[in-house]
């Protein structure tokens, strides 16, 4: 039985005989794909990165009165930050959302606002001073806000992170 070899010219002349079927889906595909990013809104991200500090008074002469852990009172703090009350004042201070405000509910705009608001957590490895084990920690969060214009997810951004400092200092002094 005698195998075929295919070379280099086969396979030119396979792919210049079926040269539409491969370039028509191509252009359809680059098309579609230059139309989607040409019309696309265009969104704009502004973070900002918390970092978590101990308090510089050594344990050993003032006992904290704050015993939980930073993801905790992060969570805590959060809740706090995201009240319809204060998402509502955000929204109305930075006229957000003014085309959806003519026809949706205070509570779709809010749940909109939520979803725009980004916050993780950063860990990392450290180790726990009062047992010397290695432990994960919570050392810092980011906190993030998209918008349409850029200045305004800058300024909702900086708005959420004076909140979030300031219900920090009123959850400490409490």
């Amino acid at each position: 039985m005698e195998q075929t070899r295919n070379e280099l010219q086969d396979y030119i002349a396979i792919l210049l005989r079926r040269r539409w079927q491969l370039v028509l889906p191509a252009a359809i595909l680059f098309t579609f794909a230059v139309l989607i990013a040409g019309l696309w809104p265009p969104t704009y991200r502004s973070a900002a990165t918390i970092l978590i500090e101990e308090p510089d008074v050594p344990r050993d002469l003032v006992t904290s009165t704050v015993t939980s852990y930073a993801d905790q009172r992060l969570q805590v703090i959060t809740q706090r930050v995201m009240t319809t009350q204060n998402l509502v004042g955000i929204i109305d201070k930075f006229n957000l959302y003014a085309k959806e405000r003519v026809r949706s509910p205070i509570n779709l705009l809010v749940q909109a606002m939520r979803e725009d608001i980004d916050l993780k957590l950063v860990s990392a490895d450290v180790v726990d001073p009062r047992s010397g084990r290695p432990t994960q920690a919570t050392i810092a969060f980011t906190l993030s806000f998209q918008d349409g214009v850029p200045e305004t997810a800058q300024r909702v951004l900086n708005e959420l992170v004076s909140l979030y400092l300031s219900e920090n200092l009123r959850t400490r002094r409490a």
